[in-house]
């Protein structure tokens, strides 16, 4: 439905820009003939003046029809029938504008080709290229081609009846030229089918990735939604082992908090907590995996490994503490309370794999990592501390243990 909508919106749009287009090429030929006939006006001529009057009334009506679409080319006024219309319009005024200077000069068919409007012919084609549908650019086509059999002339000697040009120009006006004429028209529209159609389907395809992908960072994170489209499939469902870093933050007595806080208040208060330790997360190459409640866990090494994963963990938990400080000054010049948090850091191997459909895809991390991971963050708490991290995660980091207090393995918890 979404594709759909968005072509038909395309199309709509493209009908307008050929409405502009056709103005410019109306203007353009309308000042090439006034500079062609300055000064070479037909004085008792009355073959070449009713030619140049119908040249005049042919641009007009082309520039007419070019108002009449840009006119009715609005969301309100616009129906996919209209593009029909027009082109219809455009393939039957060229052929009706080569029978009528065929007949205002007496000229046999076979010198149809001369006339000026005959090379509307391409632009009309071209026109097609530009509303991103195949089945009217053949249309087009069809009406131009059988138009032209119906008014070219493939008479082979043409030295007797309708006026003729000298005999040595005559061979170029003959049935076989005007027959190759014809073909070269049919090729170059079968061409630009071709190209209307490959032009639809790369459309329709970039509508639906960009669906695909849209839907993907609904659920997923954005780094993790990009390796997914670019994934195979079996790739991103069979899922791996990898060693990762995992970090887990809570609000202190979130509880109380929540119960203090009407609804839409508490929302917002979430909302700002989740905002500043994503960006945090995303300024150290972290993803964030979930929110939990008044919970953040994001993962360092996902989807593909880093060497510098454990290092920007660590800097990472530091960091989301001088964040949450920054947010306490703002907090406080505003007369609300502190904001305190638990963060647990851990490294280690875990499985990671996306599971579900495209409707509903979830990227799974599982493993025992993740367990301690949380419960170094519960231990915050009962050590007093804001911030927690395993000696695995410090050994992976390479950080000097000096200059953290009592380090200890948490793989007993």
């Amino acid at each position: 439905i979404e594709a759909g909508r968005l072509i038909a919106d395309a199309e709509l749009r493209a009908e307008r820009t050929v409405g502009f287009v056709r103005m410019a090429v109306a203007v353009i030929l309308g000042a090439a003939f006034v500079l062609a006939v300055a000064g070479r006006a037909p004085e008792g001529d009355q073959v070449l003046a009713r030619q140049f009057n119908l040249a005049a009334a042919t641009i007009g009506g082309y520039l007419l029809i070019g108002l009449t679409a840009v006119a009715v080319s609005r969301p309100r006024l616009f129906r996919p029938w209209v593009s029909w219309m027009f082109a219809t319009l455009d393939a039957v005024f060229v052929v009706a504008s080569v029978q009528l200077g065929l007949g205002n000069a007496a000229l046999s068919p076979n010198y149809a080709v001369a006339f000026p409007v005959i090379w509307l012919i391409p632009t009309v084609l071209a026109f097609g290229a530009l509303r991103y549908n195949p089945y009217l650019e053949a249309y087009v086509a069809a009406i131009l081609i059988v138009g032209l059999v119906a008014v070219l002339g493939f008479e082979t000697d043409l030295r007797g009846g309708a006026p003729h040009p000298p005999a040595e120009l005559m061979v170029l006006f003959a049935g076989p030229p005007n027959v190759m004429r014809l073909v070269m028209i049919a090729l170059a529209s079968v061409v630009l089918v071709v190209a209307v159609r490959r032009a639809r389907l790369l459309l329709v395809r970039a509508i639906d990735e960009t669906r695909r992908k849209a839907t993907l960072t609904r659920f997923l994170p954005t780094r993790i939604a990009e390796w997914l489209m670019t994934a195979s499939p079996t790739e991103a469902r069979i899922g791996c082992r990898q060693t990762v870093a995992v970090m887990f933050v809570d609000i202190r007595d979130f509880t109380g908090r929540a119960e203090s806080l009407d609804p839409a208040d508490l929302g917002v208060f979430i909302g700002e907590f989740r905002r500043r330790v994503a960006a945090v997360v995303a300024a150290h190459d972290g993803v964030v995996d979930k929110f939990i409640g008044d919970s953040v866990m994001a993962l360092f090494g996902v989807p593909q490994p880093g060497p510098n994963d454990a290092a920007n963990a660590l800097a990472c938990g530091r960091a989301v503490l001088e964040a949450l400080q920054t947010w306490n000054r703002e907090r406080a010049a505003a007369g609300e309370d502190r904001v305190e948090a638990g963060v647990g850091l851990h490294w280690g191997d875990v499985f990671c794999g996306a599971i579900g459909d495209d409707d509903r895809l979830e990227f799974t991390v599982l493993g025992d990592t993740v367990n301690v991971a949380a419960r170094i963050e519960k231990e915050t708490k009962s050590a007093g501390l804001s911030l927690l991290v395993s000696r695995d995660l410090l050994d992976a980091a390479g950080a000097s243990t000096a200059d953290w207090i009592a380090p200890v393995s948490y793989t007993h918890l």
